[in-house]
Formats: C-alpha cells, sequence, structure tokens
C-alpha cells in the first residue's frame, strides 16, 4: 500500500501507492517513475523521460549534503552541503528535498 523510494541506502520519499504514482515530489522519484513503460503507445510516445546526468557516487563513500545532489538538476550549495530532513508535504507523504516543491 505504500512505497518508499531510496537513493544510495536513504529513503527519499515515502507516500501511499496511488499518491506516489499520481504525485510524485522528489526528483529521484520522478526520474524513475518517467522510465517506466506505458503500454498505449499515443501516450507513451509523448512522454518526456528524464534522463539524470552527473556522476553515480559510491555508496561506501557519499557525498555530503542531500545523496541525490551530484545527480539532481535543481541542486544548489544548501543541497550540497546538508542532508534535507524528511517532511510531510501532504497527508502521509513525505520527502526529504529541500526542492520539492520547486519541480
Amino acid at each position: 500500500d505504500r512505497v518508499a523510494v531510496m537513493y544510495l541506502g536513504k529513503i527519499v520519499e515515502l507516500a501511499d501507492r496511488d499518491e506516489l504514482y499520481h504525485n510524485p515530489k522528489h526528483p529521484y522519484t520522478k526520474a524513475l517513475l518517467s522510465a517506466v513503460p506505458i503500454p498505449d503507445p499515443q501516450i507513451e510516445s509523448r512522454r518526456e523521460r528524464i534522463v539524470l546526468k552527473g556522476d553515480i557516487p559510491s555508496p561506501l563513500n557519499p557525498p555530503p549534503g542531500c545523496v541525490f545532489s551530484s545527480r539532481c538538476a535543481l541542486a544548489d550549495e544548501n543541497c550540497r552541503t546538508a542532508m534535507p530532513d524528511t517532511e510531510e508535504v501532504s497527508h502521509g507523504h513525505f520527502v526529504a528535498c529541500y526542492k520539492s516543491g520547486d519541480s
């Protein structure tokens, strides 16, 4: 019923299944969901896939700050300095991202 999205061993988003699939907030969750094929060719051909750029960090030596910051298009200095707290953005929907409202 609930889905947790993890990146480098950290939960970056947690929500009810339907809420997460219809209203993702974390940039990594959005990228993951954009890679899931839709079985309708007309819809699939119009979708925009989010392709992550940047270096994949080592799980043995994660970057300081947000673990996703080296691959996130929205990351700024704050993201590279401190891991964001997990906050409830709507009832039962938790996100660890300084920029979850920006994208």
